[in-house]
């Protein structure tokens, strides 16, 4: 009787064993989708900016900088967007050709510089207004007042080979007439006359600067 009792109750796990494994649920597989990395848009960079500009009708250099250059390149579509900033430049010319004259001059970017990178090569383009001050002539302060200065922007474009630690950009630019230059007495024809015009020279050097942490 004992035995029987045994057999029925091994029997009835068994059973309950093979019913439950027939109706157990199949485990749901879990497949992960696995995604190509994704290219960065863009890289955020900063360049030490020194050159020297050569203004034509003076057949005189300014020295540019050292200034710099907040920019993001994006790889993706090879374009270059940034922040400039420069501080004045003390200049020396000779104005009628005899006359020595300094005057403190300010490159004043406005907006954004921009540019392209194609096959190995950056095309730039930075917008700066000109402003005069700190004039002397022959020694002598000429007064300019405080808003001597073009009367718009001066377009400027740069090129030169693409290379991300280092570039050396050159262009041609105009300049415009001038405004606002008014002590004693109007000068602007003068400073137009003396400075504006085309053919005016620029070279600059980009350094890559290291990455603050």
């Amino acid at each position: 009787m004992r035995i029987a009792v045994v057999l029925a109750a091994v029997a009835a796990v068994l059973g309950a064993a093979v019913i439950g494994a027939a109706v157990a649920p199949t485990p749901v597989e879990h497949r992960v989708e696995v995604r190509a990395p994704r290219l960065a848009a863009g890289i955020k960079v900063d360049y030490r900016v020194d050159g020297v500009s050569r203004i034509f009708k003076l057949q005189s250099d300014l020295a540019i900088g050292p200034g710099t250059l907040a920019a993001e390149i994006d790889l993706l579509t090879g374009t270059i967007t940034g922040d400039l900033t420069l501080p004045p430049s003390d200049g020396y010319f000779i104005a009628f050709g005899f006359v020595p004259t300094t005057a403190r001059t300010e490159l004043v970017p406005v907006g954004k510089t921009t540019g392209t990178i194609k096959e190995g090569r950056v095309k730039a383009n930075a917008k700066v207004v000109i402003k005069l001050g700190d004039v002397a002539v022959n020694g002598q302060p000429l007064d300019v007042g405080p808003a001597c200065q073009t009367t718009e922007p001066a377009s400027i474009d740069l090129e030169g080979p693409f290379q991300l630690d280092k570039m050396q950009l050159t262009g041609v630019y105009s300049i415009p007439p001038f405004a606002g230059c008014r002590g004693r007495e109007p000068l602007d024809p003068l400073f137009t006359g003396l400075i504006s015009g085309p053919g005016n020279t620029i070279d600059l050097t980009l350094t890559l600067l290291p990455t603050v942490p």
